[in-house]
């Protein structure tokens, strides 16, 4: 196996964990109230469950970008993510590539919006 070939079969799995956690944590945003975050590690090792505390203002932040994942510091995969702004113990990180293709089709607020306007939409119709 090329040592792309490699490359590109761990980023993809790595790629796999992150979507993963991504999806964990938006749950865990859905029920947290108007404090900081207790949330996972984003990281593209599958066995971490490391814990970080953001904020609100910051997780948001980094969800109005599909491509963008929170990790903690020092588990940071240089070579398939670039890092985008550190926090109080984590770093924003940003895929490129197939791996920001993934993020973005399977961003679980792409499909949210999609349903809150169809929602909207209808109760526009049925007034």
């Amino acid at each position: 196996m090329s040592a792309t070939a490699r490359e590109l079969r761990d980023s993809t799995e790595g790629a796999h964990s992150q979507l993963l956690v991504r999806q964990l944590n938006e749950q865990i945003r859905s029920l947290a109230g108007p404090d900081a975050l207790d949330i996972v590690c984003e990281c593209v090792n599958g066995s971490c469950f490391e814990r970080l505390i953001v904020s609100l203002d910051e997780y948001e932040a980094v969800r109005r970008f599909p491509t963008r994942f929170v990790v903690k510091e020092g588990h940071v995969a240089g070579d398939i993510e670039r890092e985008v702004v550190r926090l109080d113990g984590a770093v924003v990180v940003e895929k490129s590539g197939p791996d920001a293709e993934q993020a973005i089709l399977f961003d679980p607020r792409r499909y949210r919006a999609g349903a809150d306007a169809d929602r909207a939409l209808r109760r526009e119709m049925e007034a």
